[in-house]
Protein backbone atom coordinates (compact mmCIF):
# COMPACT_ATOMS: atom_id res chain seq x y z
CA UNK A 1 0.00 0.00 0.00
CA UNK A 2 2.97 2.15 0.88
CA UNK A 3 5.71 2.68 -1.13
CA UNK A 4 8.56 5.13 -1.68
CA UNK A 5 8.62 7.98 -4.07
CA UNK A 6 12.09 7.26 -5.78
CA UNK A 7 11.46 7.79 -9.85
CA UNK A 8 8.36 9.06 -9.25
CA UNK A 9 6.61 11.83 -11.19
CA UNK A 10 4.29 13.67 -9.71
CA UNK A 11 0.94 11.50 -10.72
CA UNK A 12 -0.29 10.27 -7.30
CA UNK A 13 -3.00 11.41 -5.11
CA UNK A 14 -2.12 10.81 -1.59
CA UNK A 15 -4.45 9.68 1.10
CA UNK A 16 -3.49 10.76 4.98
CA UNK A 17 -5.99 9.80 7.65
CA UNK A 18 -5.25 7.93 10.65
CA UNK A 19 -9.09 6.57 10.93
CA UNK A 20 -7.96 3.50 8.92
CA UNK A 21 -11.26 2.11 7.84
CA UNK A 22 -12.25 5.56 6.34
CA UNK A 23 -9.26 5.81 4.72
CA UNK A 24 -9.37 2.80 2.81
CA UNK A 25 -12.89 3.06 2.09
CA UNK A 26 -12.21 6.46 0.51
CA UNK A 27 -8.62 5.07 -1.27
CA UNK A 28 -10.92 2.13 -2.78
CA UNK A 29 -14.01 3.93 -4.19
CA UNK A 30 -11.32 6.51 -5.78
CA UNK A 31 -9.60 3.48 -7.54
CA UNK A 32 -12.85 1.85 -8.42
CA UNK A 33 -15.45 4.78 -9.36
CA UNK A 34 -12.95 7.64 -9.75
CA UNK A 35 -11.44 7.28 -13.18
CA UNK A 36 -8.78 9.08 -12.29
CA UNK A 37 -5.54 8.35 -14.54
CA UNK A 38 -3.34 8.26 -11.35
CA UNK A 39 -2.23 6.49 -8.78
CA UNK A 40 -3.72 6.21 -4.81
CA UNK A 41 -1.97 5.99 -1.79
CA UNK A 42 -3.09 5.58 1.80
CA UNK A 43 -0.76 6.78 4.69
CA UNK A 44 -2.50 6.21 7.79
CA UNK A 45 0.03 8.90 9.56
CA UNK A 46 1.82 11.80 8.48
CA UNK A 47 5.07 10.83 9.64
CA UNK A 48 4.85 7.93 7.28
CA UNK A 49 3.87 10.70 4.46
CA UNK A 50 6.16 12.77 4.98
CA UNK A 51 9.14 10.07 5.03
CA UNK A 52 7.72 8.85 1.79
CA UNK A 53 6.01 11.75 -0.06
CA UNK A 54 7.32 15.04 -1.43
CA UNK A 55 5.81 17.70 -3.75
CA UNK A 56 7.59 16.20 -6.63
CA UNK A 57 5.92 13.21 -6.53
CA UNK A 58 2.20 13.85 -5.01
CA UNK A 59 0.23 16.11 -7.55
CA UNK A 60 -2.58 16.08 -4.81
CA UNK A 61 -2.73 15.45 -1.02
CA UNK A 62 -6.08 14.61 0.33
CA UNK A 63 -5.67 15.18 4.48
CA UNK A 64 -7.80 14.91 7.25
CA UNK A 65 -7.23 17.53 9.30
CA UNK A 66 -5.92 16.30 12.29
CA UNK A 67 -3.08 15.20 9.87
CA UNK A 68 -2.50 18.44 8.60
CA UNK A 69 0.22 20.02 11.36
CA UNK A 70 2.74 22.77 10.85
CA UNK A 71 5.15 20.36 9.96
CA UNK A 72 3.06 19.31 6.94
CA UNK A 73 2.11 23.14 5.80
CA UNK A 74 5.91 23.74 5.50
CA UNK A 75 6.67 20.72 3.32
CA UNK A 76 5.34 22.04 0.29
CA UNK A 77 2.53 19.97 -1.28
CA UNK A 78 1.45 22.08 -3.83
CA UNK A 79 -2.30 21.21 -4.20
CA UNK A 80 -4.26 19.70 -0.73
CA UNK A 81 -7.59 19.09 -0.04
CA UNK A 82 -8.38 19.22 3.69
CA UNK A 83 -11.19 17.00 5.54
CA UNK A 84 -12.41 19.51 7.93
CA UNK A 85 -13.50 17.53 11.00
CA UNK A 86 -14.15 20.45 13.59
CA UNK A 87 -16.90 22.29 11.41
CA UNK A 88 -14.36 25.39 11.06
CA UNK A 89 -13.34 26.43 8.13
CA UNK A 90 -10.15 27.79 6.72
CA UNK A 91 -9.77 30.09 3.62
CA UNK A 92 -6.73 27.65 2.57
CA UNK A 93 -5.77 25.30 1.93
CA UNK A 94 -8.94 23.93 -0.23
CA UNK A 95 -11.15 22.30 2.89
CA UNK A 96 -14.60 19.79 2.88
CA UNK A 97 -16.26 18.35 5.14
CA UNK A 98 -15.25 15.01 5.44
CA UNK A 99 -18.07 13.95 7.36
CA UNK A 100 -20.43 13.75 3.73
CA UNK A 101 -20.80 10.96 1.00
CA UNK A 102 -17.42 9.64 -0.95
CA UNK A 103 -19.37 10.32 -3.96
CA UNK A 104 -18.90 14.38 -3.17
CA UNK A 105 -15.18 13.99 -2.22
CA UNK A 106 -14.78 11.93 -5.12
CA UNK A 107 -16.60 14.78 -7.33
CA UNK A 108 -14.48 16.85 -5.78
CA UNK A 109 -10.91 15.46 -6.12
CA UNK A 110 -11.93 14.97 -10.00
CA UNK A 111 -12.33 18.71 -9.74
CA UNK A 112 -9.13 19.47 -8.76
CA UNK A 113 -7.51 17.47 -10.76
CA UNK A 114 -9.11 18.24 -14.07
CA UNK A 115 -8.01 21.73 -13.59
CA UNK A 116 -4.16 20.59 -13.01
CA UNK A 117 -3.97 18.49 -16.26
CA UNK A 118 -2.32 19.20 -19.33
CA UNK A 119 -2.54 18.21 -22.62
CA UNK A 120 0.66 16.21 -24.28
CA UNK A 121 1.25 16.69 -28.10
CA UNK A 122 1.07 13.25 -29.52
CA UNK A 123 0.19 11.58 -26.13
CA UNK A 124 -1.94 9.15 -28.41
CA UNK A 125 -0.57 5.73 -28.97
CA UNK A 126 -3.23 3.73 -30.44
CA UNK A 127 -5.02 3.90 -33.98
CA UNK A 128 -6.39 6.70 -35.74
CA UNK A 129 -9.65 7.50 -33.95
CA UNK A 130 -13.12 6.46 -36.01
CA UNK A 131 -15.77 8.81 -36.46
CA UNK A 132 -18.46 7.19 -36.98
CA UNK A 133 -21.84 9.62 -38.15
CA UNK A 134 -25.58 8.61 -37.20
CA UNK A 135 -28.04 10.73 -38.95
CA UNK A 136 -31.64 10.41 -40.81
CA UNK A 137 -34.21 12.95 -41.77
CA UNK A 138 -36.64 10.37 -40.81
CA UNK A 139 -37.78 11.23 -37.38
CA UNK A 140 -38.82 8.81 -34.52
CA UNK A 141 -36.47 6.20 -36.50
CA UNK A 142 -34.80 4.87 -33.00
CA UNK A 143 -31.42 6.87 -34.58
CA UNK A 144 -30.41 7.47 -31.13
CA UNK A 145 -31.23 3.58 -29.90
CA UNK A 146 -29.40 2.11 -32.89
CA UNK A 147 -26.39 5.05 -32.08
CA UNK A 148 -26.80 3.90 -28.41
CA UNK A 149 -26.64 -0.14 -29.03
CA UNK A 150 -24.06 0.34 -31.79
CA UNK A 151 -21.47 2.28 -28.98
CA UNK A 152 -21.91 -0.46 -26.81
CA UNK A 153 -21.33 -3.14 -29.29
CA UNK A 154 -18.05 -1.10 -30.25
CA UNK A 155 -17.01 -0.35 -26.52
CA UNK A 156 -16.75 -4.23 -25.55
CA UNK A 157 -14.22 -4.38 -28.48
CA UNK A 158 -12.76 -1.22 -27.90
CA UNK A 159 -12.66 2.01 -26.49
CA UNK A 160 -15.41 4.59 -27.75
CA UNK A 161 -16.61 7.56 -26.97
CA UNK A 162 -20.79 8.65 -28.01
CA UNK A 163 -21.58 12.22 -28.55
CA UNK A 164 -25.60 13.14 -28.95
CA UNK A 165 -26.53 16.11 -30.58
CA UNK A 166 -30.41 15.95 -30.23
CA UNK A 167 -32.25 19.46 -28.96
CA UNK A 168 -33.24 17.49 -26.18
CA UNK A 169 -31.37 14.52 -25.40
CA UNK A 170 -33.37 13.60 -21.98
CA UNK A 171 -30.44 11.91 -20.48
CA UNK A 172 -30.54 12.80 -16.95
CA UNK A 173 -34.00 11.76 -16.62
CA UNK A 174 -33.19 8.38 -18.26
CA UNK A 175 -30.44 7.85 -16.22
CA UNK A 176 -31.62 9.52 -13.26
CA UNK A 177 -28.49 10.98 -12.48
CA UNK A 178 -27.10 15.07 -12.60
CA UNK A 179 -23.93 15.68 -15.17
CA UNK A 180 -21.30 17.47 -14.11
CA UNK A 181 -20.96 20.21 -16.94
CA UNK A 182 -21.53 19.19 -20.84
CA UNK A 183 -19.56 19.03 -23.90
CA UNK A 184 -20.26 22.98 -23.93
CA UNK A 185 -17.59 23.07 -21.63
CA UNK A 186 -15.10 21.56 -23.30
CA UNK A 187 -15.89 23.50 -26.88
CA UNK A 188 -14.95 26.39 -24.05
CA UNK A 189 -11.70 25.16 -22.68
CA UNK A 190 -11.14 23.29 -26.19
CA UNK A 191 -11.12 27.29 -27.85
CA UNK A 192 -9.76 29.34 -24.48
CA UNK A 193 -7.53 26.84 -22.20
CA UNK A 194 -7.07 23.50 -24.24
CA UNK A 195 -4.49 22.13 -22.33
CA UNK A 196 -7.11 21.87 -20.51
CA UNK A 197 -9.38 19.55 -22.77
CA UNK A 198 -8.25 16.05 -21.15
CA UNK A 199 -8.65 16.70 -17.47
CA UNK A 200 -12.42 18.03 -18.41
CA UNK A 201 -12.88 14.91 -19.95
CA UNK A 202 -11.89 13.24 -17.14
CA UNK A 203 -13.87 15.06 -14.71
CA UNK A 204 -16.79 14.92 -16.65
CA UNK A 205 -17.29 11.85 -18.72
CA UNK A 206 -20.42 9.45 -17.96
CA UNK A 207 -20.78 5.61 -18.68
CA UNK A 208 -23.66 3.49 -20.03
CA UNK A 209 -21.99 0.53 -20.05
CA UNK A 210 -18.80 -0.08 -20.75
CA UNK A 211 -19.50 3.00 -23.30
CA UNK A 212 -18.32 6.61 -22.51
CA UNK A 213 -20.39 9.69 -23.23
CA UNK A 214 -19.96 13.67 -22.91
CA UNK A 215 -23.44 15.02 -21.12
CA UNK A 216 -24.99 16.81 -24.39
CA UNK A 217 -25.22 20.72 -24.87
CA UNK A 218 -28.03 21.87 -22.07
CA UNK A 219 -30.32 23.66 -24.93
CA UNK A 220 -30.72 23.83 -28.70
CA UNK A 221 -30.12 27.82 -28.61
CA UNK A 222 -26.69 26.93 -27.54
CA UNK A 223 -25.94 24.00 -29.79
CA UNK A 224 -26.90 26.48 -32.69
CA UNK A 225 -24.26 28.37 -31.59
CA UNK A 226 -21.59 26.67 -32.09
CA UNK A 227 -19.95 26.17 -35.61
CA UNK A 228 -18.89 23.66 -37.52
CA UNK A 229 -15.34 24.40 -37.11
CA UNK A 230 -15.51 24.35 -33.27
CA UNK A 231 -16.81 20.80 -33.49
CA UNK A 232 -13.89 19.30 -35.76
CA UNK A 233 -11.40 21.46 -33.46
CA UNK A 234 -12.95 19.88 -30.36
CA UNK A 235 -13.10 16.14 -31.86
CA UNK A 236 -9.36 16.79 -33.12
CA UNK A 237 -8.63 17.27 -29.71
CA UNK A 238 -10.12 14.32 -28.16
CA UNK A 239 -8.60 12.14 -30.79
CA UNK A 240 -4.67 13.13 -29.96
CA UNK A 241 -5.29 13.33 -25.42
CA UNK A 242 -7.42 10.10 -25.49
CA UNK A 243 -7.07 6.36 -26.86
CA UNK A 244 -10.74 6.42 -27.94
CA UNK A 245 -10.82 4.13 -31.02
CA UNK A 246 -14.46 4.79 -32.01
CA UNK A 247 -16.13 8.03 -31.59
CA UNK A 248 -20.43 7.98 -32.61
CA UNK A 249 -21.72 11.32 -33.44
CA UNK A 250 -25.70 11.17 -33.16
CA UNK A 251 -26.37 14.34 -35.16
CA UNK A 252 -29.45 16.18 -36.14
CA UNK A 253 -29.77 19.40 -38.30
CA UNK A 254 -29.04 21.32 -35.23
CA UNK A 255 -25.40 21.25 -35.83
CA UNK A 256 -24.25 23.89 -37.60
CA UNK A 257 -22.79 23.11 -40.57
CA UNK A 258 -23.53 19.08 -40.12
CA UNK A 259 -23.06 18.15 -43.71
CA UNK A 260 -19.49 19.16 -42.71
CA UNK A 261 -18.84 17.05 -39.71
CA UNK A 262 -20.55 14.29 -41.85
CA UNK A 263 -18.20 14.71 -44.42
CA UNK A 264 -15.12 14.05 -42.09
CA UNK A 265 -16.81 10.79 -40.84
CA UNK A 266 -15.34 7.18 -41.69
CA UNK A 267 -18.77 5.49 -41.33
CA UNK A 268 -22.11 6.94 -41.92
CA UNK A 269 -25.46 5.16 -40.82
CA UNK A 270 -28.40 6.69 -42.09
CA UNK A 271 -31.82 4.79 -40.44
CA UNK A 272 -34.87 4.13 -43.09
CA UNK A 273 -38.15 3.08 -43.08
CA UNK A 274 -40.56 1.41 -45.71
CA UNK A 275 -43.55 4.25 -45.49
CA UNK A 276 -44.33 7.03 -48.08
CA UNK A 277 -43.11 9.38 -45.52
CA UNK A 278 -39.96 8.48 -44.91
CA UNK A 279 -39.56 7.61 -48.46
CA UNK A 280 -40.45 11.10 -49.50
CA UNK A 281 -38.01 12.39 -46.94
CA UNK A 282 -35.21 10.33 -47.83
CA UNK A 283 -35.41 11.20 -51.52
CA UNK A 284 -35.53 14.97 -50.91
CA UNK A 285 -32.41 14.55 -48.16
CA UNK A 286 -30.40 12.36 -51.06
CA UNK A 287 -31.62 14.94 -53.73
CA UNK A 288 -29.99 17.64 -51.72
CA UNK A 289 -26.72 16.03 -50.49
CA UNK A 290 -26.31 15.67 -54.94
CA UNK A 291 -27.26 19.69 -55.47
CA UNK A 292 -25.15 21.23 -52.95
CA UNK A 293 -22.00 18.93 -53.85
CA UNK A 294 -21.88 16.45 -51.29
CA UNK A 295 -22.28 13.11 -53.00
CA UNK A 296 -19.27 11.78 -51.08
CA UNK A 297 -21.36 11.72 -48.44
CA UNK A 298 -23.84 9.56 -50.03
CA UNK A 299 -21.37 7.80 -51.28
CA UNK A 300 -20.32 6.59 -48.34
CA UNK A 301 -23.60 6.20 -46.53
CA UNK A 302 -24.46 2.52 -45.14
CA UNK A 303 -28.80 3.06 -45.55
CA UNK A 304 -30.43 0.92 -42.40
CA UNK A 305 -33.93 0.07 -43.17
CA UNK A 306 -35.10 -1.80 -39.40
CA UNK A 307 -37.49 -4.52 -38.82
CA UNK A 308 -40.50 -3.99 -36.57
CA UNK A 309 -39.06 -5.29 -33.31
CA UNK A 310 -41.37 -7.04 -31.29
CA UNK A 311 -39.64 -5.16 -28.28
CA UNK A 312 -36.90 -3.38 -27.10
CA UNK A 313 -35.01 -3.12 -23.97
CA UNK A 314 -36.32 -0.38 -21.60
CA UNK A 315 -32.75 0.31 -19.73
CA UNK A 316 -30.11 1.88 -22.11
CA UNK A 317 -27.93 -0.77 -20.50
CA UNK A 318 -29.88 -3.71 -21.89
CA UNK A 319 -29.02 -2.42 -25.52
CA UNK A 320 -26.66 -5.01 -26.09
CA UNK A 321 -29.25 -8.00 -25.60
CA UNK A 322 -32.41 -8.91 -27.56
CA UNK A 323 -33.35 -8.39 -31.27
CA UNK A 324 -31.86 -4.66 -31.85
CA UNK A 325 -28.77 -5.76 -30.99
CA UNK A 326 -28.53 -8.84 -32.81
CA UNK A 327 -29.88 -6.62 -36.11
CA UNK A 328 -26.94 -4.09 -34.90
CA UNK A 329 -23.90 -6.62 -34.72
CA UNK A 330 -24.79 -7.79 -37.81
CA UNK A 331 -24.15 -4.20 -39.72
CA UNK A 332 -21.27 -3.60 -37.52
CA UNK A 333 -19.65 -7.40 -38.86
CA UNK A 334 -20.91 -6.83 -42.29
CA UNK A 335 -19.20 -3.61 -42.16
CA UNK A 336 -15.98 -5.45 -40.43
CA UNK A 337 -16.08 -3.41 -37.85
CA UNK A 338 -16.31 -6.16 -35.06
Amino acid sequence: MNNNGEGITARRICICDSEVSYGEHLMEYLRHEGRLSREIYLYTGREMLLERETPETTRLLVIAQSQYTEEVEKAGFKEILLLNESGVYMETPENMSKYQSVENICDRIREMCAMQEEVSEGVRHGKPMKLIGIYSPVTRCLQTTFALCMGQLLAAKAPALYLNFEAYSGFETMLGRQFRGSVSDLLYFNDCAREKVAGQMQYMTEKIGELDFLPPVESFLLMRSVRAEQWMELLRTIEKVTEYEYCILDLSEQVDGVLEVMRQCDFIFTITREDGFAGAKMTQYEALLKSTQYEDIFMKTRRCQLPIFRELPGNLLMLTHGELAACVKNILEEEGML
